[in-house]
């Protein structure tokens, strides 16, 4: 078992350094990527806020712009506002469905339970095992 293991760990190893190393270079691509795209967002800002000087007075045009920024933060915050309303609501149908399929083997195994002592037994463990198999099958959804 010793030269499996050795060889295992090294296979191992050897894959978690390729990822690391891939992980490395990624996030020196993305940061010098965020460097030039914030450059090239200060450069825009600045650019519209020239055009609209040249169209209205300089006050104008900066309240223009922040404006804008604000209507569009405001509709951002609007729609995820929306978004995490729909998760709660998601979130809250499927406790209720859970909740009524564990009330529905309950009353099940209850039943089961009083008329054959032996069948509840079983009837506990089958139900049990779906509803493990539903659970987590319904995490692999998410």
């Amino acid at each position: 078992m010793g030269p499996l293991a050795a060889m295992l760990s090294g296979i191992v190893m050897s894959d978690i350094g390729v990822i690391i190393a891939r992980l490395k270079r990624n996030s020196a691509l993305w940061a010098m990527v965020m460097v030039f795209l914030l450059t090239a967002y200060i450069f825009g800002m600045t650019a519209a806020a020239i055009y609209l000087s040249s169209l209205y007075t300089p006050l104008q045009a900066t309240l223009i712009l922040a404006g804008s920024f604000l209507a569009v933060g405001i509709l951002l915050i609007a729609v995820m506002a929306m978004m995490n309303a729909r998760d709660r609501r998601l979130a809250a149908e499927k406790r209720r469905n859970s909740k009524t399929q564990t009330s529905l083997a309950v009353a099940t195994a209850l039943t089961i339970f009083r008329k054959r002592p032996l069948a509840a037994a079983g009837a506990a463990v089958a139900v049990g095992t779906v509803l493990g198999l539903m659970r987590k099958s319904g995490r692999k959804r998410q």
